[in-house]
């Protein structure tokens, strides 16, 4: 009988291994532009960036007396870093289509959204009543939602 020889084959440490995996998981995130970290560090993160606008509308609303009264919506905007905003995925009601840069979703004064180009045929230049509630608006009311 042959002696078989050992072969040693050295493989990367594992630290080594854990960069390729951090890597590929970075750039395959970009690539769908989703943030490559995790959901609770971004939810976390999210939640501090938003504790002090939070803490001044109670504030505000405590010395006023006053009180929010629309559900599941607050009345302060908080803007979010790009990386820490999931799904930016707009597909209009009216149209039934995924927005785009060209078609991007706008806001009514009411708080319902559409698509630009849903917004340009409901309004057809003038004063136009939302698809989902009686508030009427003009198409220069809208804002443009960055997605």
């Amino acid at each position: 009988m042959a002696n078989i020889s050992k072969i040693q084959i050295k493989l990367p440490k594992q630290t080594a291994w854990d960069d390729v995996a951090s890597s590929f998981t970075r750039e395959f995130c970009s690539s769908l532009g989703l943030s490559a970290e995790s959901p609770l560090y971004v939810a976390a993160t999210a939640g501090a960036i938003a504790l002090p606008s939070h803490v001044k509308y109670a504030n505000i609303v405590k010395k006023k007396h006053t009180e929010w009264t629309t559900q599941n919506e607050f009345p302060v905007e908080i803007p979010l870093p790009r990386s820490m905003i999931y799904h930016a995925i707009f597909v209009c009601p009216v149209s039934k289509e995924q927005s785009t840069e060209d078609n991007p979703p706008m806001m009514m004064p009411c708080g319902h959204v559409v698509a630009k180009e849903s917004l340009a045929k409901l309004s057809k230049g003038g004063r136009f009543k939302c698809p989902y509630c009686p508030n009427e608006s003009q198409p220069k009311d809208a804002r443009e939602i960055i997605l």
